[in-house]
């Protein structure tokens, strides 16, 4: 049913694409519009253990049109608007059982959505701003640095904070309305502040782009501190749900918290270790602790010094509260992955995933997960 849908976009996007790449070359003619996007198609085998063995394919379609207004005059104003469309295969909730995922593009709901619509003001050449629309929470907090080369989604946010709110907060692939500001204050130090629906989208009918935000739902706030050099970088950030209403189910998340923190250090200029972690409270989430780890190897191939290779490890502890329920006390997966551009916007990823003890039973085996990813970049300088 999804090829409803798949195709259509992917054969829109193609001249599309092409026409961009076009503007591109002429120079003024494209300065104040730019088209990005991707196509990202995994497909995923349970080798051993999980609930049980397969294959599935999954799919994810991506357009991002962005506006610089300087070609006109307004200095500093900038506007984006997207969409994103996914298929509705499981692969985790079908074959695996765990609670961290496999592939970072699974929804398990096709749906076409708005993503990314959003219009900001950068104040000077620090980079300073204030943005206001839907925005994906993880592209401005808790971002990804080495370990966005790996597939597995607790490397792209952090668990503890992922899974908060009555359906996730502002992130992939369902995005609420936000405002988000950056400061630079000097040293390579950032300061970034954000207010976000704590309730985007409809979580009885995930499949439905639904974009009130209801004033009883509250907040959701996230404060974050980063500073980068040459050699390394580091963040560290809070969030927190505020109270909601008595007659909004949001009141379930009232009080709900964490913290996250990451660090990004470069061995040489081909290797890059990674050390992230994330809390939440235990008495209102399913996982309280999270670490991740990892190291990027550039390179290894003289004769192809894009390719990367990486190991990585991402460990949950699950709650009380979640035991009681039947979910194992704590998860692990490991991964390592091998990343090839092979040209005109296309690469190849492989990748392997053994999860230890997955957490959605304590009576399902450990899993063994080999997959394969193919990505096609368009429109991107």
């Amino acid at each position: 049913m999804y090829t409803r849908w798949l195709l259509p976009i992917a054969v829109a996007l193609i001249p599309t694409a092409t026409t961009s790449r076009a503007l591109a070359q002429d120079g003024e003619a494209a300065k104040p519009f730019s088209l990005a996007g991707n196509v990202t198609i995994d497909v995923f085998s349970n080798l051993r253990g999980g609930i049980k063995e397969g294959s599935r394919t999954l799919d994810n379609v991506s357009v991002q049109v962005n506006y610089d207004g300087a070609a006109h005059g307004l200095r500093g104003i900038k506007a984006s608007i997207g969409a994103l469309y996914n298929g509705k295969k499981a692969f985790s909730g079908d074959l695996v059982g765990d609670l961290q995922g496999i592939s970072n593009i699974e929804t398990g709901t096709e749906a076409l959505r708005p993503y990314e619509v959003w219009v900001a003001k950068e104040f000077d050449e620090s980079g300073s701003y204030l943005k206001l629309g839907l925005i994906d929470l993880n592209g401005t907090f808790d971002t990804p640095g080495a370990s966005s080369l790996f597939i597995n989604p607790s490397q792209g946010i952090v668990p503890s904070f992922a899974q908060s709110g009555l359906n996730g907060p502002s992130i992939f692939p369902t995005l609420g309305w936000a405002v988000v500001g950056e400061a630079a204050l000097g040293a390579g130090f950032k300061l970034r502040a954000g207010v976000f629906d704590p309730v985007p989208g409809d979580p009885l009918r995930p499949d439905r782009t639904d974009l009130r935000w209801r004033k009883d739902d509250g907040l959701l706030s996230v404060l974050e501190v980063e500073q980068q050099a040459e050699s390394w970088r580091w963040a560290l950030g809070g969030w927190a749900y505020s109270q909601a209403s008595s007659d909004s189910l949001a009141r379930l998340q009232n009080g709900n918290s964490g913290f996250y923190g990451t660090v990004d250090y470069h061995l040489d200029p081909a290797t890059t270790t990674f050390l992230r972690a994330g809390t939440a409270k235990s008495d209102l989430n399913a996982v309280d602790r999270y670490v991740g780890a990892g190291v990027v190897w550039a390179g290894l191939l003289e004769s192809r010094p894009e390719d990367q290779f990486g190991m990585a490890l991402a460990h949950v502890r699950t709650t009380p509260l979640a035991r009681f329920v039947g979910l194992s006390k704590a998860e692990t997966n490991f991964e390592m992955t091998y990343a090839a551009p092979i040209g005109g916007g296309f690469s190849l990823q492989g990748d392997v995933q053994y999860v230890l003890d997955p957490g959605v039973d304590t009576t399902t085996k450990d899993a063994l997960v080999a997959g394969l990813r193919l990505i096609w970049e368009f429109g991107a300088d």
